[in-house]
């Protein structure tokens, strides 16, 4: 079996090797429904490991292998994203370099990064939170490993809450200190 010529990373059911233009259609229909944590879906182009990005806001975004933004687009519609991908998927960036793309990413203002840096943080807080209340309560029959740490353990671990939630998301609990 040989190696797919493209894949496309679908906004919520993960990679597709070479859909169909019908499939892809969808996917890209997919992109008119608002949905921060998943605001995009891309075509990977298997040759070159360039990748063609579009977002729910209507840009298309031309990567490098390295995920840099070289380019972008605004105001993509759906046939137009559908042809882009379609171009892209059968001839690499060569099918695409006429279209009237613009040097790097879209300039975003320093208020607007600000704001999307709050709501990324906000965002995070609430996934932390979340993991964290799922651990459940501390069982006081064993004191936690971690040294110096008299709390219990959690179930099925032989740390508390904070430090298994440190040792799995590798960074500081903020929470319960």
């Amino acid at each position: 079996m040989s190696e797919p010529r493209f894949s496309v990373e679908s906004r919520w059911k993960g990679t597709e090797h070479e859909p169909s233009i019908e499939r892809m259609r969808e996917i890209i229909s997919e992109l008119a429904v608002r949905d921060e944590e998943h605001p995009d879906a891309w075509l990977t182009h298997s040759d070159s490991g360039w990748i063609l990005r579009l977002d729910e806001d209507r840009f298309a975004y031309l990567e490098d292998p390295e995920c840099k933004i070289v380019a972008h687009m605004e105001s993509i519609g759906p046939e137009q994203a559908l042809q882009l991908w379609f171009r892209f998927a059968t001839g690499g960036r060569q099918a695409i370099h006429r279209e009237p793309w613009r040097d790097g990413g879209p300039h975003v203002s320093p208020v607007e990064q600000a704001a999307r840096e709050a709501r990324a943080k906000q965002l995070q807080l609430e996934s932390d939170r979340s993991f964290y209340e799922i651990l459940g309560t501390e069982l006081q029959d064993l004191t936690c490993r971690f040294p110096g740490c008299t709390r219990g353990h959690i179930q099925h671990s032989v740390l508390c809450r904070v430090h298994h939630f440190e040792q799995i998301r590798g960074r500081k609990c903020p929470f319960d200190y």
